[in-house]
């Protein structure tokens, strides 16, 4: 499992400020798990994919979408609406 926190706009867009999922088999870095939450609606897809006002930490520091993520970690996503 691993905890994901939202912030910014994201929580408002995407109506919740925080969730846990287990990861699946083929995630194994911070892209791969926004293209699996991606798949939850356009509007996850809209703020999570291609958006450059998007921020990430693991365990609280800050983090590149290809940084590895594993079970247990704690995964921070900051992003504002693409006006």
């Amino acid at each position: 499992m691993v905890k994901i926190l939202f912030f910014g706009d994201l929580v408002d867009t995407l109506g919740m400020a925080s969730d846990e999922i287990a990861l699946p088999p083929d995630v194994n870095d911070v892209e791969r798990l926004l293209f699996v939450l991606a798949k939850r609606g356009e509007m996850w897809k809209k703020m999570l994919l291609g958006n450059p006002k998007l921020n990430i930490t693991i365990n609280k520091q800050f983090a590149e979408k290809s940084a590895p993520i594993r079970d247990g970690d704690e995964i921070a996503l900051v992003g504002f609406a693409v006006v």
